[in-house]
């Protein structure tokens, strides 16, 4: 707002300390603070009355928009014609709120060709076949034939 500097306000400071004197120096710039917050509380005061007014003025604007379609909507249930159809009218709640529900849950797709029944089939398909394979080896071994015992100790004795 104010373009001042450092060295501006030493100049200012200097002079006050000439001018008005060290002694009488605290008083003043106590009452120059003062003053100076009194200024800042009626400017914030003045601000929100300001808003104030502008908020009351727009739900004023609310409240005819509100009653223009409450309007509309009584005389298009009343004589079941629509209402003229104006581009500067934004759409309703309900039009916005079922156009986002249909954004939001879109169409399922189609269940996958490849179920957990399938895969789980082609899995025990896939153990059995090698089961079956190692079966036969199995089973063609000689029943009664014995592993050599471990040699215990070493090899010297």
């Amino acid at each position: 707002m104010f373009d001042i500097g450092a060295s501006e306000l030493l100049v200012v400071g200097v002079v006050a300390l000439v001018v008005i004197g060290p002694k009488e120096l605290p008083g003043v710039l106590r009452t120059v603070g003062k003053t100076i917050g009194n200024i800042r509380k009626m400017a914030g005061e003045f601000q929100s009355q300001f808003s104030e007014a502008m908020r009351e003025a727009e739900m004023e604007e609310a409240r005819k928009k509100v009653s223009e379609i409450g309007e509309s909507v009584k005389s298009a249930l009343d004589t079941d014609t629509p209402p003229p159809a104006t581009s500067s009218t934004p759409p309703s709640e309900a039009e916005i709120n079922a156009a986002t529900i249909a954004d939001l849950n879109p169409p399922l797709p189609e269940p996958a060709q490849t179920s957990h029944e399938a895969l789980t089939a082609e899995l025990r398909a896939a153990t059995e076949g090698v089961a079956a394979a190692e079966t036969p080896a199995v089973a063609s071994a000689p029943a009664n034939e014995s592993v050599p015992p471990k040699a215990a100790g070493h090899a010297g004795s």
